[in-house]
């Protein structure tokens, strides 16, 4: 190796005040600099010792010619001092070269320049956001003294009005809580819970259909359809456990109410009040009671009827589009579950119809809703469970109510 590359070597250093680590060329052993950590001055000389050098720094160095030279601090003169107490900002780790005959690292006065600059920037930026601040405020108050229409309201005020709307609120809830208790008053001292009970019991309990057409509203017109209905399906007398009264619901001359079974299921259960003369008696709406459909769930997906027929069944939303109906832009999808069935339905409005709209009505923010439907299979149909709903029947399941409130 020529003695050149030699001297040009970089050797490594520990400052003796802050204990960072550097490294000079070896040519520059025995002159003055400074540490480029803490900028306090170091005269570099040979030592025999290594000192606290880092070991993982030193172990980087040819191990051949390792020198072995410790950095020692030398007393600074004022400028030196002045300089060192401005602080470390600007200081770089890159050395420079030499300069006046010693280590030369890069000076402060560029960082110092800097420094100015930032607080030059953030005096002028205090100056534009008061004055942004006065603009604004400004315009606020020769809008207000200009008659806003947006009156001042103190916060006395506020608290009474809030009062008022409080109060206002709390008395319509307890009118409108006082007329419908009232009403619900009036309708429970028009019905003989007695009897009330008595007819379900004896409806539940019957021993046979024939039995059973003894308790039940409008048998002229839902006898036949109790026999046709019980010619496909096996009778099985429910049998009564308990009747809860706690949650009555008045609609006219009906009363609905949910009845305990032998089985210890509960179903809701409708009960008409029927006055003849000075005659009073409660018969039990069985259509309701049964979710009576013209036909079964499994007639209707083996025969497939195309002529038109009524269903009770809970709706609910639908997004299913295929065979007679697979254009969503022309139908509207709707889900059909009947009570006690394994089997569901699709069921397909005409969009805009007068049948969707009152879909639209009745179940509003997309809320499930029981409903009696008229429906039919379109002809030839390839789908055993898609329907088209040609006619709402009426909301709920009691046949004829809505017609029954309108007389009244």
């Amino acid at each position: 190796m020529s003695e050149t590359a030699s001297s040009n070597r970089w050797i490594p250093f520990q400052c003796p005040t802050c204990f960072g680590l550097f490294r000079i060329k070896k040519s520059q052993v025995g002159q003055t600099g400074r540490c480029p950590v803490c900028n306090a001055a170091v005269q570099s000389s040979e030592s025999e010792n290594l000192g606290v050098l880092n070991q993982a720094a030193s172990s980087a160095i040819d191990n051949n010619n390792l020198l072995e030279r410790v950095a020692v601090a030398q007393e600074m003169t004022s400028e030196q001092l002045r300089k060192a107490e401005s602080g470390i900002r600007g200081r770089r780790r890159q050395y420079v070269g030499e300069e006046a005959g010693g280590m030369a690292w890069e000076e402060e006065e560029a960082s110092d320049n800097v420094s100015w600059k930032v607080v030059v920037s953030i005096v002028l930026s205090a100056f534009v956001l008061l004055a942004l601040s006065l603009v604004y405020y400004k315009n606020v108050g020769l809008n207000s003294s200009a008659g806003s229409t947006k009156p001042e309201i103190n916060r006395e005020q506020a608290d009474s009005w809030l009062d008022d709307i409080e109060k206002a609120d709390r008395n319509t809830k307890k009118i409108e809580e006082g007329e419908t208790a009232a009403k619900d008053v009036d309708d429970f001292e028009n019905f003989d819970n007695a009897k009330v009970e008595k007819a379900i019991r004896n409806f539940v309990t019957a021993e046979s259909p024939a039995e059973l057409k003894k308790y039940i509203r409008d048998s002229e017109r839902v006898g036949p359809l109790l026999d046709r209905y019980y010619e496909r399906v096996d009778y099985e007398a429910e049998g009564f456990e308990a009747l809860d009264m706690t949650q009555m619901k008045y609609n006219g001359d009906v009363v609905t109410m949910l009845v305990q079974k032998a089985d210890f299921l509960s179903s809701p259960i409708a009960v008409e009040r029927v006055v003849d003369g000075e005659e009073e008696s409660y018969q039990i709406d069985w259509e309701s009671w049964v979710g009576y459909c013209d036909y079964t769930p499994e007639q209707m997906r083996a025969e497939k009827p195309d002529k038109p027929f009524l269903m009770r069944v809970v709706v609910k939303p639908a997004n299913y589009y295929n065979y007679d109906f697979s254009e969503d832009g022309k139908w509207r999808s709707l889900g059909l579950e009947l009570k006690d069935s394994i089997h569901s339905f699709l069921g397909y409005v005409e969009r805009d119809s007068e049948q969707d709209k009152k879909f639209l009505v009745m179940m509003k923010g997309g809320q499930v809703v029981a409903c009696m439907v008229r429906v039919a299979y379109p002809t030839g149909s390839r789908s055993k469970d898609q329907v088209e709903i040609l006619e709402v029947v009426g909301s709920g399941w009691l046949q004829n109510l809505s017609k029954d409130n309108e007389n009244d």
